[in-house]
């Protein structure tokens, strides 16, 4: 709030401490308020640096990760996806994070039966 408060709501350090905020409440359990902030920093995140951009990229599989341990196979595959997509143009098919999401994508599809 602080920071919110004396550098603006998106001002690097606000948005730095409402993601580790996320981090302590999808650690804590607190999915809904975890999956909330992810976003709101994501939106800002979009807006100043693009969807590819390397946070953008790392809320966005949080998000996805997050989602998946709460059990919304369908919605972490809707947030996977365009990741795995956009990490195979930023860092190619073989980069270690774009084929561990790939890997949970495939995990994904075998469970859903396809």
């Amino acid at each position: 709030a602080a920071y919110a408060r004396t550098a603006g709501h998106t001002s690097e350090d606000a948005l730095e401490c409402l993601r580790q905020a996320a981090h302590c409440r999808a650690e804590l359990g607190q999915a809904t308020t975890a999956l909330r902030q992810f976003r709101q920093v994501l939106t800002h995140v979009r807006a100043a640096s693009g969807d590819a951009s390397p946070t953008a990229l790392d809320l966005r599989r949080n998000i996805g990760m997050l989602l998946l341990s709460e059990g919304k196979a369908a919605e972490a595959a809707d947030e996977l996806q365009p990741l795995h997509d956009d990490l195979c143009v930023v860092y190619g098919p073989q980069h270690e994070e774009t084929r561990e999401v790939a890997d949970v994508l495939a995990r994904l599809r075998f469970a859903a039966g396809e």
